[in-house]
């Protein structure tokens, strides 16, 4: 009777120490998961705010883009702000926006006119 006391509390320590292991595996995975899924939207966000302003710049180099700031509502999450400045010698072109961790970001690209 002794030996199957000792068995039986055995696979409650081997039970509670698998439940021990799953709670803390699970519980360091999740906050890493939650974070690559922030970073890919951040990515995400990223790539869609240059290849806007890739656009952009090229219908400035052909003349077709006005000089100034737009705002633009549907292309990330936040609005986000175009501005397009020409000198004699440069164009600029900047994207500003509030991305997914609530931090302003600018992405600038430069083209000479032709």
């Amino acid at each position: 009777m002794q030996r199957h006391k000792n068995q039986a509390g055995f696979y409650m320590l081997e039970t509670l120490l698998s439940i021990m292991i799953f709670f803390t595996a699970c519980l360091t995975l999740l906050p890493i998961q939650h974070q690559l899924i922030i970073e890919k939207k951040l990515i995400r966000e990223e790539d869609k705010a240059t290849y806007f302003l890739s656009n952009k710049m090229h219908e400035a180099l052909l003349g077709n883009s006005i000089q100034g700031s737009e705002i633009y509502k549907d292309i990330t999450n936040s609005p986000l702000t175009l501005t397009i400045t020409y000198s004699s010698s440069l164009i600029e072109g900047c994207v500003s926006w509030n991305n997914v961790k609530q931090k302003k970001t600018t992405i600038c690209q430069y083209a000479m006119p032709q």
